[in-house]
């Protein structure tokens, strides 16, 4: 089941960012992120959350991300289609992204949900490595 995340759902949420990120949002930052707007939504099995996403009213999308042991099921997909359906009922028209070269799971994921990547941005990353700039919507 997909639906809107809540402040309740941050610890279940922060254990994702830990499992799927090198550099992870604090609770304090998830937390803060949702006072500023940011739109969350959650994919629940089984009362476990095993996948999120955010999106900020300016467009821009936080994370997308889903638990290793339940990758390769279609729940990045349902996340990013409900970011896509939420931006549409809060008046949000364009979506934006940053993703890793490297990380070609999400960049054929963001591909086939209609992301268009219209940038680069060199040593983005912590580690040096770049960043794709991917936009949806009246791009």
């Amino acid at each position: 089941m997909i639906r809107l995340a809540t402040k309740n759902d941050i610890n279940a949420i922060k254990i994702i960012e830990d499992e799927c990120f090198l550099e992870c949002w604090t609770e304090n930052m998830l937390i803060d992120s949702m006072d500023n707007g940011c739109i969350m939504v959650v994919v629940e099995l089984n009362e476990q959350i095993v996948g999120y996403a955010g999106v900020y009213p300016n467009g821009d999308i936080t994370n997308v991300a889903v638990l290793k042991e339940y990758r390769g099921n279609g729940y990045g997909k349902l996340l990013v289609k409900e970011l896509i359906k939420q931006a549409s009922l809060n008046k949000i028209d364009k979506l934006f992204l940053e993703v890793r070269v490297s990380n070609l799971v999400a960049i054929k994921l963001y591909e086939n949900c209609g992301f268009k990547c219209i940038s680069q941005r060199k040593r983005y990353y912590k580690d040096g490595e770049d960043a794709l700039i991917y936009a949806f919507g009246g791009v």
